[in-house]
């Protein structure tokens, strides 16, 4: 097995985490990060 395979592989595997929430957190962030993007780019261009 690669090294970037067991880096990439998290560790909460063994815990049985739900990974449906897991992804709907990561969907969340995702979608928080955009619209933090969006807001600064906005301003940047003089926008509020």
């Amino acid at each position: 097995m690669p090294a970037s395979t067991v880096l990439a592989a998290p560790v909460l595997a063994t815990t049985g985490v739900d990974w449906s929430q897991v992804h709907a957190v990561k969907l969340l962030g995702v979608a928080l990060g955009g619209l933090i993007l969006l807001w600064a780019i906005r301003r940047m261009f003089g926008g509020k």
